[in-house]
């Protein structure tokens, strides 16, 4: 199985991914659907993360409302033993949870990551991927925006498309059945 994750920087940088990327990008999703639907035809094993999503059942209900677990469900530590809610908030001071020695001291953050899912981000609230999502990337979210309630805009983008081509998949393999 293979994951491909959007690069998340700066867009001052000149290989941050911008407006005007997205139509290439879109492209490239769909002829990797195209591919990935012409390996199952053929009985060939491909398997894409973002393409695997559950159309009957769905997510699990925390993986609707708040696509991860960072600062709930899991922590990262970094190797002087201080927590964090995820890996790409390591050594961002204001996001310390706590340590290995003294346990979570900063419950806040932990509340804050709990209560921005998308039944609380203004942009989520009407989105029809909502669901599937989960509200997308805190991280990138505070990285791009300042804040994690309000997500990464290019990041949703690109979430939408994946999603479109996995419904896409998926109906295509029902008919085939």
């Amino acid at each position: 199985m293979i994951s491909i994750e959007p690069v998340v920087a700066d867009s001052r940088l000149p290989y941050s991914i911008r407006a005007e990327d997205i139509s290439i990008i879109e492209k490239e999703y769909e002829a990797l659907t195209a591919y990935w639907l012409a390996q199952k035809l053929n009985a060939q094993e491909f398997s894409f993360f973002h393409f695997n999503i559950d159309l009957n059942q769905g997510p699990c209900l925390p993986k609707r409302l708040s696509g991860c677990g960072a600062g709930q469900e899991y922590l990262a530590v970094s190797p002087y033993g201080i927590l964090y809610p995820c890996h790409q908030f390591m050594g961002e001071a204001e996001f310390e949870i706590g340590n290995v020695f003294d346990g979570i001291i900063r419950r806040d953050i932990s509340r804050t990551f709990r209560s921005n899912h998308v039944l609380y981000k203004e942009t989520c609230k009407s989105c029809w991927a909502r669901f599937y999502c989960g509200g997308g990337c805190h991280a990138n979210a505070w990285r791009q925006n300042g804040v994690i309630s309000s997500p990464y805009e290019i990041g949703c983008l690109l979430e939408k498309k994946r999603i479109e081509c996995s419904i896409y998949l998926k109906t295509k393999l029902y008919e085939t059945q």
